[in-house]
């Protein structure tokens, strides 16, 4: 007499299925949500900066500062011009501030002012430019009280201790910070990409 033999039924199978490729999956489910995610901040980097440049418009009209949407606490302060892209600089370089744009770090003058102007931006976002700048480029900046070209002197990597980077100094200086390595996803890296420039002349 022959034995009987039972069908797993279907669900039974894709359990099984699913279970012998379980860390794939897992795997697969970890890299679906980080690249969605990834999407998600730039696509809030990018849609933040228009609302920032309606912004920005209104406040050299106006020659007061506008916020770029309703409960913002903060206000562009600088339009910055290089390697082709325009980028809008906003106060205070907090992280909430630099998820939408690059930040003038509030101790330092503003750019086209005398000494050290300091702004920093995520490496991920609008700062991942700076990897595509060279020595002798020229970074136009514009406040609302006046026009500076700056010439590119320095390009280098610094440990974040180094703090000199966001002092006074007796130059002229545009400083450009934003973290080292730019392909890597190590959350807080302790080194920094750094370009300085000289000012070339002011337009009030």
């Amino acid at each position: 007499m022959y034995g009987h033999f039972h069908k797993k039924p279907l669900s039974a199978k894709v359990v099984s299925g699913l279970w012998k490729y379980k860390w794939a999956l897992v795997f697969f489910s970890i890299g679906g949500y980080l690249f969605a995610s990834s999407g998600y901040i730039h696509a809030k980097a990018l849609l933040a900066q228009h609302l920032i440049e309606d912004a920005w418009v209104s406040s050299v009209e106006t020659n007061q500062p506008v916020t770029p949407w309703s409960w913002a606490d903060t206000f562009p302060v600088a339009k910055l011009t290089l390697a082709n892209e325009t980028l809008y600089v906003l106060s205070g370089a907090t992280g909430r501030t630099l998820a939408f744009g690059p930040g003038h770090i509030s101790h330092t003058p503003l750019p086209g002012e005398q000494g050290n102007s300091v702004i920093s931006g995520h490496r991920d976002t609008h700062f991942a430019i700076l990897k595509d700048l060279q020595l002798g480029d020229i970074i136009l900046a514009d406040t609302q009280s006046n026009s500076s070209r700056y010439k590119i002197e320095e390009i280098r990597i610094a440990h974040e201790d180094q703090i000199e980077l966001t002092e006074s100094t007796d130059e002229d200086l545009l400083t450009l910070i934003t973290c080292y390595p730019f392909n890597s996803v190590a959350p807080d890296p302790e080194l920094r990409f750094v370009v300085r420039a000289q000012l070339m002349n002011t337009a009030g």
